[in-house]
């Protein structure tokens, strides 16, 4: 049975949020549950400036990847505010170096050219996602130029938040840095987003910059810091969302060098969802007692703005006002959108259903339902006749006969834990469902019969019955014998002389 009973009526369902937040300054993994999360590693310093070769040679950074298994497929790619510069897969260059117990490494290089790449103050991502699906992320600002003085700041958000959702407040990550060491002035906008995402955020001069802009001081920033102390790499800052419809939204991110006035950008887009979904439970508000299955749903239930999908639904059912308690039942999931109810027992429950969006907002209902016990109805057989409530039975002393209520029935949750209770002018005289019953002791002439069938729920029903003494002395008195003796001997005789009478008249040959 999908029902719990309790002491106490809870009136909410408590949905616990897991938040996982990335500790590391220049990477992010999903812990996939191996004894160490995937670690990547390179042999450059965050801020390295890569120098044109007078021969055109590339330069080749060396690097790493730790896993208990192989990586499913590892890339890297360099990018900026214009957007990739080199993208490569290189799952298939991947070289075993080591294994130590259970952990292994991967060996793997990559090959940055500056006459091909041209001018860039670039992020380096490398991606490995592992054999269960999991991406792991390190990142690194890289300078490339003849004339590293006039670079512009690095600045990337590495959150992939396209996917996710934010209410309430949005915690922006991103990398930046100078070549130069200095820290970048930051400024940015957040604006309800065109039908394409980011679409109308153009390379520009710092002076034409939106008028929206929020700089951000340093009170607001979070950084992270390099060897020497200095607030360079990876920054965080807070977004307030409270006032904010929901929608989707573009953040740009603009990072200026305070020494040359060269500027950045890069622009994510998310989605704001900070109104719970509206939870319509449809089921019935009473059901009689029973062992069939009864479905209650909640697949109406929404999203204002972002509709039915993502949701997840916890469910339970409490009995209200429970004089025990027993193990809580719940079932939690995204394709939980309706339940099957149970009304083995009669009572009042509570049906509680919480929907929670992907933006962690909880919107609940609950509903009342009365489930209804249903009394026994009792069926009474003498030596295989059926007797109804109020009938007479004629029972000869001395004689047995077989008194059957095992045909008795209940609704089918009831019906094998019923009590049969046999009374002799309302004493109750002994329990089952059949007896070979004879002439009480005690009793004369007649007795009432009562058998009484009560469920689990103390629900009874019974029937009556007059049951007479059959075996009483039906002999004639002598007196009546003679008085009808006489009568029939004087009738004959009467008959005898009309007889001869009427013999005599007829003349004789």
């Amino acid at each position: 049975m999908f029902t719990s009973t309790t002491r106490d009526r809870l009136s909410t369902i408590i949905v616990t949020l897991l938040v996982v937040t990335i500790s590391q300054s220049t990477s992010f993994a999903e812990d996939t549950g191996s004894g160490y999360p995937t670690q990547i590693t390179l042999d450059i310093s965050d801020g390295s400036y890569i120098h044109e070769m007078s021969d055109g040679s590339s330069t080749i950074i060396s690097g790493t990847i730790g896993d208990e298994n192989a990586p499913h497929s590892a890339t890297w790619e360099l990018l900026d505010s214009s957007g990739t510069r080199q993208y490569v897969d290189f799952t298939d260059n991947l070289v075993f170096e080591s294994e130590t117990g259970s952990w292994k490494l991967w060996a793997f290089s990559i090959e940055i050219n500056p006459l091909i790449v041209g001018p860039c103050a670039c992020t380096l991502v490398i991606t490995s996602i592992d054999e269960t699906g999991y991406m792991h992320t390190a990142l690194m600002s890289i300078f490339i130029s003849p004339n590293a003085h006039q670079l512009p700041p690095t600045i990337h958000i590495y959150e992939d938040t396209t996917e996710k959702w934010h209410s309430q407040r949005y915690i922006v990550n991103a990398l930046s840095r100078t070549v130069n060491h200095a820290e970048p002035i930051f400024e940015y906008t957040f604006r309800n987003s065109t039908n394409v995402k980011c679409s109308d955020v153009e390379d520009q001069n710092i002076s034409d910059l939106a008028d929206d802009l929020i700089l951000l001081n340093s009170s607001q920033l979070s950084f992270g810091v390099n060897e020497d102390g200095n607030p360079v790499g990876p920054l965080s800052f807070e977004i307030a969302l409270a006032n904010s419809s929901d929608g989707w939204y573009d953040l740009v991110i603009y990072a200026t060098n305070p020494l040359n006035q060269e500027f950045a950008y890069d622009c994510t887009s998310i989605r704001v969802d900070n109104n719970p979904p509206i939870v319509l439970i449809e089921g019935p508000s009473t059901l009689p007692e029973g062992i069939a299955a009864v479905a209650i749903d909640g697949s109406s239930s929404y999203d204002l703005n972002w509709g039915i999908q993502g949701l997840t639904y916890i469910w339970s059912v409490i009995e209200v006002g429970g004089s025990s308690v027993s193990s809580s039942a719940f079932v939690v999931g995204t394709d939980e959108r309706s339940i099957l109810f149970y009304p083995t027992e009669s009572g009042t429950y509570e049906v509680n259903l919480a929907v929670a969006d992907q933006a962690g907002n909880i919107g609940r209902n609950s509903q009342i339902i009365e489930i209804q016990n249903v009394a026994p109805i009792v069926r009474l057989t003498i030596d295989g006749v059926p007797i109804s409530d109020n009938d007479e039975f004629i029972l000869q002393k001395g004689s047995t006969v077989l008194f059957d209520a095992s045909g008795s029935i209940d609704t089918s949750n009831d019906a094998f834990n019923l009590r049969y209770v046999w009374r002799v002018n309302n004493i109750p005289t002994y329990e089952g469902e059949s007896r070979e019953f004879n002439w009480p002791d005690g009793i004369d002439d007649e007795f009432i019969l009562t058998i009484e069938v009560i469920d689990d729920d103390s629900e009874s029903s019974k029937i009556s019955i007059l049951v007479k003494d059959g075996s009483t002395d039906s002999s004639i008195p002598p007196s009546i014998i003679v008085l009808i003796l006489s009568t029939l001997f004087l009738s004959y005789s009467i008959v005898n002389m009309r007889k001869q009478s009427s013999e005599s008249d007829i003349p004789k040959w």
